[in-house]
């Protein structure tokens, strides 16, 4: 277990052999809203320490409550805020976790997916934030929180940037980057190759997103 915090949302479900890997890995486990049916329908009774959101997601939230009567329930009904920005602002407020591992983030809906995005986009820079499910891993890259890959030599990744980065540089990768500006129209980190089984990316300013592909 490291200083983790992991969180579940109501996109695509992760598999019960990924969710029990992250869940056993985190310091605190919190089920964003629908993020809950995960745990509900797993096999091996999987629990989170905290239930958070409108809780409008929920088919039957007497139940639910009742399934969990051990879990903390908080319960954010403002209207303004999604239940991934709810979920953030908490852990900022309540706890020190510098690393976010989200599951459930990707899939399903193409406007979540986007809204998610965006959301850990504008989070604190120093947050660590990674979205995991069992077909991609994303992790979001600024100056405080470079990024640091092994084991995946030949798997293909791609850098997005959210606004304009400076100062990109890469190591281990087939096109590599050296100080470059992405952003705006230069987009220039579509589809690479790790070569190396140790990839290094890194910018002294901006935030992007790496994208990289399981299997």
């Amino acid at each position: 277990m490291d200083d983790t915090c992991l969180l579940v949302l109501a996109g695509n479900p992760p598999s019960e052999e990924l969710l029990s890997w992250r869940v056993e890995e985190a310091s605190v486990t919190i089920a964003v809203d629908g993020g809950i049916l995960p745990f509900i329908n797993a096999s091996l009774g999987l629990v989170p320490h905290i239930i958070l959101g409108d809780l409008d997601s929920l088919p039957d939230l007497e139940n639910t409550i009742s399934e969990f009567a051990d879990v903390e329930l908080v319960q954010m009904k403002a209207q303004d805020t999604t239940d991934f920005e709810k979920a953030l602002l908490w852990v900022k407020g309540n706890t020190n976790l510098k690393k976010l591992i989200i599951l459930g983030g990707l899939g399903k809906r193409t406007d979540h997916l986007i809204t998610n995005l965006l959301v850990a986009s504008v989070a604190d820079e120093s947050l660590h934030i990674t979205f995991d499910d069992d077909c991609e891993w994303i992790q979001r890259v600024t100056p405080s929180c470079p990024l640091q890959l092994n084991g995946r030599k030949g798997s293909n990744l791609s850098i997005l940037p959210i606004r304009e980065s400076i100062g990109v540089r890469t190591k281990g990768l087939k096109w590599e980057l050296d100080g470059e500006i992405i952003g705006g129209s230069r987009i220039i980190g579509q589809s690479n190759l790790c070569l190396s089984d140790s990839v290094e990316i890194s910018c002294t300013s901006g935030s992007f997103y790496v994208f990289l592909e399981k299997g």
